[in-house]
């Protein structure tokens, strides 16, 4: 569970502040062999979204593309 709460914690962090590549790393290795943290990211892509759409402000995550 520690590895996913650094992970989630790093999710997280994204929003906020560029991360660095050992970060984006440590994600890209964790995320395919587990699937809370990969609903988790879907959970926070969601709300950036609807934020987005409630406040008028256009979203690039909003035409369907994924990573």
């Amino acid at each position: 569970m520690g590895k996913c709460k650094n992970i989630t914690r790093l999710l997280s962090d994204a929003l906020d502040r560029p991360l660095t590549i050992g970060e984006w790393v440590a994600i890209r290795l964790h995320l395919p062999t587990c699937s809370g943290c990969r609903n988790y990211r879907k959970q926070i892509r969601l709300l950036r979204v609807a934020a987005r759409t409630v406040s008028g402000i256009a979203s690039p995550e909003a035409d369907g593309s994924d990573d």
